[in-house]
């Protein structure tokens, strides 16, 4: 055995007996089992696709509450834009209302709700993925459209009551550090609500709260934190692409930050379901596995299964290595 495996072998047996080591390398271990990138992939694109409708929405809804005060109703369509830094100027100048009155009105709502569904199904199906939840055990038609329409409701209201409160709370307490920290912390806990009521309304089994709400307070901080520095790193990330793809980089920016997010998100669901589920230490040296190594692969094998009937029998195999 040479020296690199020898320092190999010594922290694979290290992180297995320290936690602080072993479950966050459990996390991204998980996280490349779930294929959790490509989770987050999907759920960025949706959500790019869902963004013009559910503005649109909310442009059409604060047109018929608030029709008397329209100084109002821009400053709250301008505070829910501030969520994309740089690009949120631009989605505000081009989304419009449906109206006020009349069944176009009702159509084009229902319409608009329809389209936003994609990103609510692609992060249910994302966080039942993560969890393991077997197929057969998954929500069906209508449950699945309402909770649907359920994490559309609770992640718009989240998403747009975050800004607009913290920038009341500035307003009223000027730019100091005691306001802008205030902000920041009621930012962190509509987030940690918002997470917490996403990951039950997902999921068809119960969950303790004591699992979710360590991951819940890493995805408000992360989102936080992200918000904080976004502007700077969609800056740099557009200087990049406005000298490759011109007018289109606005697009690619826009996807960009709502795939950072989406990894955050997914990087939470991660730290939830492996402490839900007790799966760490997980191995490094795949010749001595754990038994929380073979838990999870039972849990990835019965994911699959899709009707009852169907059953996943497991059988634990010794590696050996071959000799010369």
């Amino acid at each position: 055995m040479n020296v690199i495996q020898r320092t190999i072998a010594w922290f694979d047996e290290y992180q297995r007996r320290h936690g602080f080591v072993g479950f966050p390398l459990a996390v991204f271990k998980k996280y490349g089992d779930d294929e959790a990138g490509h989770q987050a992939a999907l759920l960025a694109y949706y959500a790019f696709l869902s963004i013009f409708p559910l503005l649109l929405v909310l442009t059409s809804v604060l047109k018929l509450l608030v029709r008397n005060n329209d100084e109002l109703r821009l400053r709250i369509i301008e505070n829910a834009t501030t969520y994309f830094p740089i690009v949120g100027n631009e989605l505000q100048r081009n989304v419009h209302g449906l109206g006020t009155s009349g069944i176009a009105f009702i159509v084009g709502l229902v319409l608009a709700l329809f389209g936003a569904r994609g990103v609510a199904d692609a992060l249910r199906g994302g966080i039942n993925h993560v969890w393991q939840i077997p197929y057969v055990r998954r929500s069906g038609f209508p449950r699945a459209l309402l909770q649907s329409f359920g994490s559309i409701a609770i992640g718009g209201a989240g998403l747009m009551l975050a800004p607009i409160i913290s920038g009341y709370a500035v307003s009223l307490g000027g730019h100091g550090w005691l306001a802008r920290t205030i902000a920041l912390l009621i930012t962190v806990g509509i987030l940690y609500g918002m997470f917490l009521a996403l990951v039950r309304i997902a999921l068809p089994v119960r969950v303790p709260l004591r699992d979710l709400r360590p991951a819940a307070a890493l995805a408000a901080i992360g989102l936080t934190t992200l918000q904080i520095v976004g502007g700077f790193i969609l800056t740099r990330q557009l200087q990049h692409l406005n000298d490759l793809y011109g007018t289109f980089a606005l697009v690619l920016g826009l996807l960009y930050w709502l795939y950072l997010q989406s990894q955050i998100l997914f990087y939470a669901f991660e730290v939830a379901s492996v402490r839900a589920l007790k799966l760490w230490p997980r191995s490094i040296d795949q010749q001595k596995l754990t038994e929380q190594d073979h838990r999870a692969f039972r849990l990835y094998a019965r994911r699959n299964r899709y009707h009852d009937d169907a059953h996943v029998h497991i059988r634990r195999h010794r590696f050996r290595r071959d000799s010369d």
